[in-house]
């Protein structure tokens, strides 16, 4: 473990960092750079400015023009590492070094998007045009690799504005970040052009129409059939008594309690928040059986999020954070294991391919991930659940829908965070998940905010942070595929060859000139 002094001495390295990133460029351009930082990171949950994202993007826009690839990466760097600390400072609640290696290598997403802009910009005024294909290419790379972490896209800004967003059934939350990116290019444009009479118009009024399509493909919320009860239990446990050993009875006297008041309700199917048994449930006889006897005694179904351990095909054991699923007839079938992990939190990316890596501790845990999807088996209908951060991933929600998901089930942790940004965040990612694949979810978790979506987004049901408490909601099936479900991220991909074709189209022009 990091001793104290290695602390300090690690966070006084990232203020040289920072103090020399902001000797980069004029005091006008720290300024511009830190107001697109501020524009960007207050439109993000629980703040109410999500407009200020059409605009966030300009003032960077403006330092940027005219720079070469070096000083577009140095602005596009200095802009990451400060919207990092405003919206993701919550992760210090978790690990304040976690929180430094996010801020490093998330930024360095941004830097990449300017450098490049930066770069073909200085090729051919015409270029300009090539921002939002970049941005969208960059926005998809983020979600691959064991760094992924697509928690800052730009479509989530929206997530108050439910007429806006419901085109993410097309193109997915990351074609919401396409608009916004055009729609901050063509008032860049009319800025540029603001002194050519009537020509900033232009830009302007193709930003009234990309509005006017937005809403006009809205046909506005519908009634959708449900008739799936479930009960969502919120036990509301502090980290300090949820993995106290010693408080385990209690922990299940707790949950014990809230199933027989959510069974006495009708319901069909009982969720347990992620690692609402804090233990390897399956090894654990005696917590094991007392869950089964449960589901048996009351008739019923209850998802349990656990922690798995199993024996690898190396001969090493693995821990995994995963649900189970306990039927009636007190069966259980082979656990979901979470796929997508929290880079620094809940392992280190890469360590198994590099074991030194692994003595690098920034209080994260020690979890594998898991290798394939799994749908729980249920009377009304099957249904996958995403646990926690994987919420974060549309493709992994689309993955299990494609695989006959009729509902998805989502259950976290978020007591980590406290009454910070965090919860908010994290909640409003579920509007964009149920749009893309027009499907029911219901989030669990341990302290909030549960609740159930239906497939426009909307809310219901929703609990408050902190308290214990049961959220009784109904859902229904899937009535049909969308077009993102389908063909998944054919955006990004369209954007990465145009991307491609723009750079050889750059190389080009700089031969020609040379």
């Amino acid at each position: 473990m990091l001793v104290h002094k290695e602390v300090k001495s690690i966070r006084r390295a990232v203020f040289r960092f920072y103090e020399y990133i902001k000797t980069l460029g004029t005091d006008r351009d720290k300024r511009l750079v830190l107001i697109s930082a501020l524009l960007f990171s207050a439109g993000f949950a629980p703040l109410p400015f999500g407009f200020l994202a059409y605009i966030s993007l300009v003032p960077l826009l403006i330092v940027a023009k005219g720079k070469g690839f070096k000083r577009g990466f140095q602005l596009g760097y200095l802009f990451g590492f400060e919207m990092s600390w405003f919206a993701l400072h919550w992760i210090a609640n978790v690990t304040f070094l976690g929180t430094v290696g996010v801020a490093l290598i998330h930024s360095l997403y941004y830097a990449v998007i300017f450098g490049t802009f930066c770069w073909l910009y200085r090729r051919h005024k015409f270029f300009v045009i090539t921002l939002p294909f970049i941005w969208i290419t960059v926005e998809y790379l983020r979600t691959m690799s064991q760094f992924a972490f697509p928690w800052t896209n730009l479509s989530y800004t929206q997530s108050y504005y439910l007429p806006l967003i419901q085109t993410a059934d097309i193109w997915g939350d990351i074609g919401i970040s396409f608009w916004i990116t055009v729609i901050n290019l063509f008032i860049f444009l009319a800025w540029i052009w603001k002194g050519k009479k009537w020509y900033a118009f232009v830009p302007l009024a193709a930003v009234a129409l990309i509005f006017a399509a937005a809403f006009l493909y809205d046909s506005g919320p519908k009634e959708y059939k449900t008739d799936i009860k479930v009960a969502l239990l919120q036990g509301h446990f502090p980290l300090k008594v949820k993995w106290d050993r010693a408080k385990r009875d209690y922990n299940f006297e707790v949950y014990d309690s809230l199933t027989r008041e959510a069974y006495r309700h009708g319901v069909d199917l009982i969720v347990w928040p992620e690692t609402a048994a804090p233990m390897y449930l399956y090894r654990e006889p005696r917590y094991y059986s007392w869950v089964r006897k449960l589901a048996i005694e009351l008739r019923t179904h209850i998802l349990v999020g656990t922690l798995v351990y199993e024996n690898h095909r190396t001969g090493r054991g693995r821990s995994y954070n995963g649900c189970y699923q306990f039927t009636p007839q007190g069966q259980i079938q082979p656990p979901y294991k979470k796929i997508e992990l929290v880079p620094f939190s809940e392992r280190v990316p890469y360590a198994d391919y590099f074991p030194a890596i692994k003595k690098i501790q920034l209080g994260q845990s020690d979890f594998s991930s898991g290798d394939s999807l799994m749908l729980f088996e249920y009377p009304k209908g099957n249904y996958g659940c995403l646990i926690c951060f994987e919420l974060a991933f549309s493709d992994l929600a689309r993955r299990f829908v494609i695989e006959d998901a009729d509902f998805l089930l989502t259950i976290t942790n978020d007591t980590w965070f406290g009454k910070t940004m965090g919860p908010y965040q994290h909640m409003q990612m579920a509007l964009f998940r149920a749009i893309e694949n027009r499907i029911w979810i219901a989030r669990c978790a341990n302290s909030g905010f549960s609740f159930t979506v239906d497939p426009y987004g909307r809310k219901h049901g929703r609990s408050n942070l902190e308290v214990r408490t049961i959220v009784y909601g109904e859902i229904g099936k899937i009535e049909g595929e969308t077009f993102f479900t389908r063909h998944g991220f054919w955006l990004p991909k369209f954007c990465m060859a145009i991307t491609f074709l723009f750079l050889l189209a750059g190389l080009v022009v700089k031969i020609v000139r040379k």
